[in-house]
Order: structure tokens, then C-alpha cells, then sequence
């Protein structure tokens, strides 16, 4: 019984962990947070940490320039730009520590999806009265206070360049966090119209572009989007092929981490099962010892030793598969349906197989050497 568990365990840790990792493509994994294209050029990290949002757009890098530059990358079919406005939550504050993320006509489709009740206004009412969308009502009550809700107003410090000004802006629509899926940036805690923000600030509040190529031109593409950079050191890129490696690395070292905790636990079960089979080999010396005195041949005795060794092991092994296979279907439609929608099951064949394959090589090798020593002892011996 402890062998058969052993064998068990062992099974569904690995058949079912594997069949969450095979269930993982790297690229569908990047994709997820890729949804609107495969390159995002915006600030270096050292800009944005060394100076507040308004003081980086004061002298902006988005220009026409490097706008057409980009948009002469082979493949291009789309370039959105993202306007990001520099506020802070403090009105006495002297340099913005918080954003009023663009929303263009185009996304109210999106928005309306993600709506927590009612209707959004529709977009010309919501730049006429500079009214406000809360995309994620959990940190707004955590940053005002207060619980939002439509038709409340709140007073923010707007800033402009080295121009600041305190404004009241009125809550149109709360949207629910979890219709939003992978729209996360688009979608952020203060949401306002591109066209507001162009009546509010004159700066140029571009904040990233998002490029979006052909498939067949990605890779020719991310060349010449790198060199269009190197040109305009203050920008950076993070690409969907660099997205794609890390995930790769990342799932190549869990499966590493498994193979080793799999190894670990397996070498208990191969323990148990040498122990069973010499045991029971030991204990059965005097019936194995009758039945070679009553003219059964060795090759009889040793294809019935072998035959009840599978037995035992086929039956570890089809305990291992359902219950292994079973938890990893389950582990894997929990997740595809509330964290990792890109997760499409796939049960792990090829590890399956090698798994049963090195089981029953093992328990055969294990019994043919207890049979050899079994062998060398004569029949006196074995009374």
C-alpha cells in the first residue's frame, strides 16, 4: 500500500503540475500584456525617477519627428497615443504624484463593457463637463476616503508644465475592476478625454506610444525601431520578444525547480518499491523454493515474480494518470477562468509515457536482480 502511494504521489505531482506548465505558451503568456500591440515606446525608467511626469513633458521627446520615424517602420498598422496628465492628491503638493489616464472616443466601447452600473455619458457631454471615469473604485476609496460614485466631485492639483492649478472634477462613471481583463493600461484609477486634456494643459502630455506590425514584420520591425532610439536616448522600448524570452526563462526554471522536487520525491518511491519487491521476494522463499521442487522451471517463477511486480506498478501508474491528470485539469480551468485566460489545456504525454517508462524499467531491473540472487541459493537453502 505505502509503494502504491508513493507511486501516486509522486505521479500527481508530476503529471499535474506538468499539465499546468505545458498548458502555458510563452507567447500567449506576453500577449496578455501586449493586447494593443508588440512595442511600447515611452520614458526610460531613470527619467521618470529622477523627475516628476510634468517636468519630463515640459521638453517631450514624443515629437512629429520621431512620430513619423515610427510610423515608417515596415509592417505599422497602428500607433495609439497615450496622454497621461501629471496630478497630485495634495493641493499644497509642489510636483504631481499621481496620473489622469486618456481616453479617446474610440475606447467608450471598452469603458461601456466595464461599466459597474448604468450608462457612461456619451463622449461629447464628458468633454464639455471634464468629467471623470473611476477605473479602479478599490484605490480611489483607498487615495480620497471616500466611496465613488457618480455625480460626486473631487478636487485635484492639475499640473501644467511649471504651470499648476487646483480642479474640481465631477464623477461620471465607476467602472467594475473585474470586467476590465487586459486592458489594465488603459484602464487606470483616474480616467479623463484626450479632448479635456487639451483644453486643461498645453504641454505635450503624450505619455508612451503603442505600435502595433504585422506578425511577419515583427522582428524587422523591433531593428529598426531600435535604431530610430538610439537617436532619442530619453525614450525606451519594451517589446513583446523581450516579454516573450523572460517568460521562457521563467517557465524553463520552474520546470527545472519541478524536475528536482519530482526527482527528490521519486527517489522515495523507487525506495518503497525495491523494498516491496525484496520483501516480498525474502518472504516468499519457501513457496518459491516448493514450487522449483515440484518441476516449476525459473523462467515460470520468474515471469509470475514479474508479472505480479506490474501488478503493483500498473496499478501506482493508472492511479497516478487519473488523479494526476485530474488535478491538473482542474488546477488549470480554475486559472484560465479567473487569472490566465490565455491557459488552453494540454495533457503532458510525453512526460507521462517517460514516467511509466522509467517506473517499469525500474521495478523490472529491481526484481531480475532480486531473482539472480534468489537463483544463486539452492533448494537447502531455502528451507
Amino acid at each position: 500500500m505505502l509503494t502504491i502511494s508513493s507511486l501516486i504521489l509522486t505521479g500527481v505531482l508530476l503529471l499535474g503540475l506538468s499539465s499546468v506548465l505545458s498548458s502555458i505558451d510563452a507567447r500567449e503568456m506576453s500577449l496578455s500584456g501586449f493586447t494593443r500591440g508588440q512595442f511600447v515606446i515611452g520614458f526610460t525608467s531613470q527619467e521618470l525617477r529622477e523627475n516628476p511626469l510634468e517636468k519630463v513633458q515640459t521638453e517631450s521627446p514624443f515629437t512629429d519627428e520621431i512620430y513619423h520615424a515610427l510610423a515608417s517602420v515596415s509592417g505599422v498598422k497602428e500607433i495609439a497615443d497615450d496622454w497621461h496628465l501629471p496630478v497630485s492628491v495634495d493641493l499644497q503638493a509642489a510636483e504631481s504624484d499621481a496620473e489622469i489616464v486618456g481616453f479617446v472616443q474610440d475606447d467608450m466601447e471598452l469603458l461601456q463593457s466595464c461599466i459597474s452600473d448604468g450608462i457612461i455619458p456619451d463622449y461629447e457631454n464628458l468633454v464639455s463637463q471634464n468629467q471623470l471615469i473611476i477605473g479602479r473604485p478599490d484605490d480611489f476609496e483607498e487615495t480620497f476616503r471616500i466611496q465613488p460614485e457618480v455625480g460626486v466631485s473631487v478636487t485635484l492639483k492639475v499640473f501644467d508644465g511649471n504651470h499648476s492649478e487646483n480642479m474640481q472634477f465631477e464623477i461620471a462613471a465607476v467602472l467594475d475592476e473585474t470586467k476590465r481583463g487586459n486592458n489594465g493600461d488603459k484602464i487606470d484609477m483616474l480616467l479623463l478625454s484626450v479632448d479635456s486634456m487639451k483644453k486643461i494643459a498645453d504641454s505635450n502630455l503624450t505619455y508612451q506610444y503603442v505600435i502595433r506590425v504585422g506578425d511577419e514584420f515583427e522582428q524587422q520591425a523591433e531593428k529598426e525601431i531600435e535604431q530610430i532610439l538610439a537617436e532619442h536616448p530619453r525614450l525606451d522600448a519594451v517589446t513583446l520578444s523581450s516579454a516573450v524570452a523572460q517568460n521562457e526563462n521563467f517557465l524553463q526554471g520552474t520546470e527545472f525547480a519541478l524536475a528536482a522536487a519530482v526527482i527528490f520525491i521519486g527517489c522515495f518511491s523507487v525506495m518503497n518499491l525495491l523494498n516491496t519487491i525484496l520483501t516480498g521476494i525474502i518472504t516468499r522463499r519457501k513457496e518459491f523454493a516448493l514450487m522449483r521442487s515440484v518441476g516449476m522451471s525459473e523462467k515460470q517463477l520468474s515471469s509470475m515474480v514479474h508479472y505480479e511486480s506490474l501488478i503493483v506498478v500498473s496499478v501506482g501508474l493508472v492511479l497516478s494518470l487519473s488523479i494526476g491528470g485530474g488535478i491538473g485539469y482542474a488546477v488549470c480551468s480554475f486559472l484560465k477562468s479567473s487569472l490566465m485566460s490565455y491557459l488552453n489545456y494540454q495533457f503532458p504525454y510525453g512526460i507521462a509515457v517517460f514516467y511509466g517508462i522509467i517506473v517499469i524499467l525500474c521495478s523490472s531491473i529491481m526484481t531480475e536482480a532480486a531473482l539472480k540472487y534468489q537463483n544463486k541459493l539452492s533448494v537447502t537453502e531455502l528451507f
